[in-house]
């Protein structure tokens, strides 16, 4: 039985890719890969069912790992570019686990899907996305636990860096992370750009989680162990249980890097919450797991690294 990887050429799929020990893996992108690997790819587009279909009749699939989608955050974008690549395509995965009875499916959603309130979220903490892509993520969970599929639902925090040592990171055209956005920028002595400076935070800039990517994998590599042994229907928080505000990670890039930084400071963007971090007792406690890698530091050293490897 094989697993299935979507969002193969992207940020997060290129790095579990990397990650992953199982050969029993299928790939899958619309994209084609910009990395060489010794498993099975298909170049196909999941808005279309009978790529599934061809697919699901062709190999024998236990579990799929659900990375592919729209995840760029931009509110001028029409909501059907989100309706189409997160919400039809999980629509597709469903409707092909159930016709080839395929049973087990990790689901990767996003932590915007929460209200914004001073202290950690939990699972259970209220949901009231605000973004298209918050909404959009938000519907994907709701078909999912419609079914009777075993799942886990993933709401990443903020997914950050690289892995520098396995020549994988964040290589998005144009950039919209944070943290890479700003390296980026002060690597090519470009002048930052941040967003509002009156949120109710202690120095009136965003605070957010920023998790490692390599955290990130190891998560979902727990998850699909995990899946196998038990009949489970779940949500978990990926995160660390600590903020740091814009102005923080500014400071901190400016230690490691030694270099000036310029920035202004720009009017508040539509849909950005001004507190979001995570609690994750949940899934230390289910998956034995922890984000051991995903001190600020070494999220920001391993960055600035990957960086210097792509612009040079």
């Amino acid at each position: 039985m094989k697993i299935i990887l979507t969002g193969a050429a992207g940020y997060i799929g290129q790095c579990l890719e990397k990650m992953l020990k199982t050969k029993n893996v299928i790939l899958l992108d619309k994209k084609s890969l910009n990395y060489k690997t010794d498993r099975q790819f298909y170049k196909v587009n999941l808005l279309y069912r009978r790529n599934l279909d061809y697919l699901f009749g062709k190999e024998r699939i236990s579990t799929i790992i659900h990375l592919a989608g729209e995840s760029v955050v931009d509110e001028k974008k029409k909501y059907s570019q989100y309706y189409n690549n997160n919400i039809q395509v999980t629509k597709n995965i469903l409707w092909a686990m159930k016709k080839y009875k395929c049973k087990n499916l990790i689901f990767s959603s996003t932590a915007s899907v929460y209200k914004s309130i001073n202290k950690p979220v939990t699972e259970l903490s209220e949901v009231a996305p605000k973004s298209k892509y918050a909404r959009s993520k938000l519907q994907c969970e709701k078909l999912i636990k419609k079914t009777n599929n075993n799942f886990i639902i993933l709401r990443f925090f903020n997914v950050a860096s690289s892995l520098p040592s396995l020549l994988r990171g964040e290589n998005h055209t144009p950039e919209t992370h944070l943290i890479p956005l700003f390296i980026q920028n002060i690597l090519q002595e470009k002048k930052l750009k941040i967003y509002g400076k009156n949120y109710p935070t202690k120095d009136g800039t965003c605070i957010r989680d920023f998790i490692h990517i390599k955290d990130i994998c190891y998560a979902i590599i727990k998850c699909t162990n995990y899946l196998r042994k038990k009949n489970i229907r779940e949500i978990l928080n990926i995160g660390t249980n600590k903020g740091f505000s814009v102005l923080e990670i500014l400071k901190n890039i400016k230690a490691i890097s030694k270099m000036d930084i310029r920035y202004s400071f720009e009017s508040k963007r539509k849909g950005d919450e001004p507190f979001l971090v995570s609690n994750f007792k949940k899934t230390s406690n289910m998956l034995n797991w922890t984000p051991k890698n995903s001190n600020i530091k070494k999220i920001i050293s391993d960055e600035i690294k990957w960086k210097k490897i792509n612009l040079n």
